[in-house]
């Protein structure tokens, strides 16, 4: 057994050997962090004197007034390690900020790795959360770095940061073309699109029967039965007076024109590579919009909704133009149109439910009115004060919780109001039970004294049932 604690005794040192050899190759691909003598400290030599000075200025007008650090460091590479763990390795030995506060900022340049970062302490993620910090470097910062200006993009950055730490809100940088869904080439292909449906709608309308004035009473039926009977030559007037109508083959040979010729159009004005999705868009919403304006003298609740949507999209198109940007997209007049659309279906269906409710009882519809109205007052007011108390991290997670809350206050509202038509038929319905049973034991009473019978016939339970 002594041999074995020889041989572990002499592999010992080889194994410590080995690692003194490594050791340095892990020095060496950690960069060094320089030493902290400056507000700015240019370890690669890439700023200009202007710019240092400038800087240098910036944070101690900064400390001086808040008591904030802003500290700028340009290096040439960070090593292996990549810019965060090094950011932090040097915010950690340079100790930034004040203690107990944590209020230290550091912008990080590696120049030949291209990288940059900007790291806050405990104290300011409040006023330069994540996202913020994000936005700085794509929005300020990178761009003027692409373009070769290292100076300008560093002034750039923290004019930026300064501000957020004295209590300023982050720049919009809004894009006048971000508004739009579709790229600038899609333009033409809207416009292709638009005035096609506009065509298939015109060529639905034209020459599409009026709405027929179908007979409400048994007086109208009859009127009409009369004027039916007058005589050939009033018909005949009628019928020379009446406007003329398409062939059957008439409007489909004009629908599939327009989808010619808006297919056409796209080949000439779209983008080649949504030129088959243009086309397939075209071949199906052209006849749907041909079928709406065939439809538009006959339906009066359709040209209600149309008008409904074609208001929508004016005020949003006089919006955006008020604003200073570009119109929006067909694709995003769509999403709207659908979106206005389903609120006002759920707005109907809410008030449909307490229009029964108040014409059934209207003590009972003021009691529960005023009580849903509390809890819904309750609801907003939680809601209200929470959003506010939410950390950035969780903002997506409540915002879901708040829109399956407020559907079940939705729902909580229908079916609190509905009347419940169910269980009064059923009443009624049984006591239509109990008066035809009457009524069969009555027939059958009378049966014996008169030869009227039922010839077997039976019933599937179609029918109505009424009250007063």
């Amino acid at each position: 057994m002594s041999r074995p604690r020889r041989v572990t005794r002499s592999r010992a040192p080889a194994w410590l050997l080995m690692l003194l050899c490594l050791l340095p190759m892990v020095v060496m691909a950690a960069a060094a962090v320089p030493a902290l003598d400056d507000p700015v400290v240019d370890a690669a030599g890439a700023l200009s004197a202007d710019t240092r000075a400038t800087l240098r200025a910036q944070a101690l007008q900064l400390q001086a007034r808040t008591g904030a650090q802003l500290q700028v460091l340009v290096v040439d590479h960070v090593g292996d390690e990549g810019i965060e763990a090094y950011a932090q390795r040097v915010f950690e030995q340079w100790q930034l900020g004040r203690e107990g506060v944590d209020d230290g900022v550091l912008l990080v340049v590696a120049v030949q790795d291209r990288r940059v970062r900007i790291q806050t302490g405990y104290g300011l993620e409040g006023a330069i959360p994540d996202a913020y910090a994000a936005r700085i470097i794509d929005k300020a910062i990178v761009p003027r770095f692409r373009d070769g200006d290292l100076d300008q993009g560093l002034l750039d950055g923290t004019k930026i940061v300064v501000a957020l730490i004295d209590g300023e809100d982050l720049p919009a940088w809004e894009d006048p073309t971000a508004r739009s869904v579709l790229p600038p080439d899609w333009r033409s292909a809207d416009s292709v699109i638009a005035l096609a449906l506009l065509a298939g709608f015109f060529a639905g309308v034209w020459r599409s029967p009026p709405a027929s004035s179908a007979a409400k009473t048994p007086d109208d039926f009859a009127r009409r039965h009369r004027e039916r009977q007058r005589g050939q030559s009033r018909a005949g007037a009628k019928q020379r007076a009446r406007p003329k109508r398409l062939p059957a083959w008439g409007r489909p040979m004009l629908v599939t024109a327009v989808v010619a010729g808006g297919m056409l159009a796209a080949v000439v004005w779209a983008p080649r590579s949504a030129l088959a999705a243009l086309c397939i868009v075209l071949a199906l919403c052209v006849p749907v919009a041909s079928l709406l304006g065939w439809c538009w003298r006959r339906s009066r609740g359709l040209r209600i909704v149309l008008l409904g949507m074609l208001g929508v999209s004016a005020g949003f198109f006089v919006v955006m133009l008020l604003r200073g940007q570009l119109p929006p997209s067909l694709a995003l007049h769509t999403l709207l149109d659908l979106a206005v659309g389903i609120a006002a279906m759920l707005v109907f269906f809410l008030v449909q439910a307490c229009r029964a409710r108040w014409h059934k009882d209207r003590s009972s519809f003021g009691v529960r009115f005023a009580v849903l109205l509390l809890l819904t007052a309750g609801y907003v007011i939680f809601a209200l004060l929470a959003i506010d108390r939410v950390d950035p991290a969780a903002r997506l997670a409540a915002t879901i919780g708040w829109s399956a809350g407020t559907l079940v206050l939705y729902f909580a509202w229908i079916f609190t109001m509905l009347p419940g038509e169910k269980a009064r038929g059923s009443r009624g319905s049984s006591s239509g039970y109990r008066s035809s049973s009457g009524t069969s034991s009555s027939s059958s009473s009378s049966s014996s004294s008169s030869s009227w019978s039922g010839g077997g016939g039976r019933s599937g339970g179609g029918g109505a049932s009424g009250s007063w």
